[in-house]
């Protein structure tokens, strides 16, 4: 004979199952402070973009040694990060008249350390004018720091290239004259020895001054000081 026992009151059985927590606040707690976050992050963004401020820069390239005007520089607006070192467009005065340390390309933000007003040719240099006509240069144009030797060749014409004399080994060209349709010459500027330039303006006058260009890591006689 089986005997039948009642379900207690209250038994595991008999629970219902227990409704999840809702998490949907949680979540929407969780993306407004990403929204927050972002408006945040694009509110910087738009600050930092907002500290801008005018500067010089180049406006076209400046050679070493040249002495800049107003007319070669113009002015820009950047934004800058703290702590970066700009030279503000209203600091203009201070740098016209300077003389440029090194070659500064077109475009270029400029700074302090580009610029100097004492001279760079050291004490026993000359810069000397030089005529060359077609005959006494390379087909490819003399351009700015190129480094040349310098000849004397014979009036004549008619002696031998060998027996052109070399005046300076090695002379750095500091700039070049526009070159003219209607003339058969260049006009180029030369940092020469001291002992040097009588014999180069000797030949430039002569009209027998050449120069042959050399390789661009040969190191000139005398070259600017640039500390």
């Amino acid at each position: 004979m089986s005997t039948t026992t009642a379900a207690r009151p209250g038994a595991a059985g008999d629970r219902l199952p227990s409704r999840p927590r809702d998490r949907r606040p949680a979540l929407a707690i969780l993306a407004l402070l990403l929204v927050l976050l972002g408006a945040l992050g694009s509110a910087l963004l738009v600050y930092r973009t907002g500290e801008r401020v005018q500067v010089l820069v180049a406006q076209g390239p400046i050679q070493q040694g040249q002495t800049v005007t107003a007319d070669d520089f113009s002015v820009t607006e950047i934004a800058f990060d703290d702590g970066t070192q700009v030279v503000p467009a209203g600091s203009l005065g201070q740098f016209v008249g300077s003389t440029s340390v090194a070659y500064v390309p077109e475009g270029s933000i400029i700074s302090a350390q580009m610029f100097t007003t004492r001279a760079l040719a050291p004490a026993a240099a000359e810069q000397v004018g030089v005529v060359v006509a077609s005959v006494g240069r390379p087909s490819s144009a003399v351009q700015v720091n190129d480094i040349v030797r310098v000849y004397r060749t014979d009036p004549s014409g008619t002696a031998a290239a060998t027996d052109a004399e070399e005046l300076v080994a090695a002379a750095k060209v500091v700039a070049v004259g526009p070159v003219l349709e209607t003339r058969d010459t260049v006009h180029v500027t030369l940092l020469l020895p001291q002992d040097a330039a009588p014999s180069v303006i000797s030949a430039s006058a002569a009209g027998t001054a050449a120069v042959s260009i050399l390789a661009s890591d040969t190191a000139p006689s005398v070259d600017w000081r640039t500390e």
